[in-house]
């Protein structure tokens, strides 16, 4: 859309490795963006950029912000580059990669990169085409979440979860190890939205983030207990006889060997690991299974310690007992 032959607004969306993935507006006058903005009629951007995004032309045209290739001339750490052009500096990696294959094979050439800002073009499309074509070396991608990854497909066979609105029907929410507020900030209106409906909400975190603050209840486990703590779940849902068995039965293979696993973890054995107090266990267990709907909601965080993929395999399981939804969410 156009409001003057020299000014367009440009539709995009947030780059950054973010759930939210917003929609947002950059006006451009005269080939020059001067405003960049949320796109107000998004249903989840809502019309508004978080602190990290908001900023954005302040970088695009900051006068430090590097606009051309150098190239070192001095000794690792001297801060020593001179100004080359692109074309030089193009050709100076191809000779450079050309010589690399053919000493040592393309794939000795290994293309280290993540997400970041790149988005979906830049990191699934454009550059992977072009390491394919050059065979190099596979990169994995999955530096900051393999192990959840891995667990999320071997349990649930996809990785798929609800809209950010669909925690308005819930009647309890577990955030479990993520902080949305700092890392998903659009699920928060909903969140709270869901609270003032009587939506309970627990948080189990070991820290003391800002979406725990506005929490019904903060349960604390120490670092790296999270998988004894649902296992301490599962038990007391087991022993209560608080699972859906017919769904079970239909649906999942293995939960009676995970019944028999659960049985290993009573909550005074997890209060001595965890330090959450086997009350507090009881409770959240007897809550979590009677409450519906309830909506679990985890992220990649809780994976990052050894052991860290069964404890994801753990989460994942805990709502199949009772036919229940689990939410991944990056970051």
């Amino acid at each position: 859309m156009s409001s003057a032959a020299e000014t367009m607004f440009v539709r995009g969306c947030c780059p950054h490795d973010c759930p939210d993935t917003c929609a947002t507006l950059t006006e451009v006058r005269d080939g020059r963006a001067v405003r960049f903005i949320a796109d107000p009629d998004h249903p989840h951007t809502q019309g508004w950029l978080c602190a990290k995004v908001r900023p954005y032309l302040e970088r695009v045209y900051a006068p430090d912000r590097m606009r051309y290739p150098l190239r070192r001339v001095g000794p690792k750490g001297s801060d020593q580059f001179e100004r080359i052009s692109w074309d030089a500096a193009v050709a100076e990696i191809a000779q450079r990669w050309q010589q690399i294959i053919a000493q040592h094979s393309a794939a000795a050439i290994l293309p280290y990169s993540y997400s970041g800002t790149l988005g979906l073009l830049q990191l699934g499309v454009v550059d992977t085409r072009l390491w394919g074509r050059m065979g190099a070396s596979g990169l994995d991608r999955a530096i900051c979440c393999a192990g959840s990854h891995a667990a999320t497909y071997a349990t649930l066979g996809a990785r798929h979860s609800a809209d950010a609105e669909d925690v308005l029907n819930s009647k309890l929410v577990l955030i479990w190890g993520h902080n949305p507020a700092s890392t998903g900030p659009h699920f928060m209106p909903f969140l709270r939205q869901a609270q003032r409906n009587g939506t309970q909400v627990v948080v189990i975190d070991p820290r003391r983030t800002a979406t725990a603050r506005s929490a019904n209840q903060h349960i604390q486990p120490r670092p790296a207990t999270d998988g004894a703590l649902a296992l301490g779940l599962m038990h007391v849902i087991f022993a209560e006889n608080l699972h859906a068995e017919p769904w079970l039965e239909a649906h999942t293979i293995g939960w009676r060997e995970l019944r028999e696993r659960a049985a290993e973890y009573p909550p005074e054995r997890v209060a001595a690991i965890s330090g959450v107090p086997a009350a507090t266990i009881v409770d959240l267990a007897r809550r979590y299974a009677t409450t519906k709907p309830a909506l679990l909601k985890t992220a990649d965080g809780v994976q990052r310690h050894q052991n860290g993929g069964q404890t994801f395999r753990a989460l994942c399981c805990l709502p199949a007992m009772w036919g229940s939804t689990v939410w991944r969410a990056a970051a």
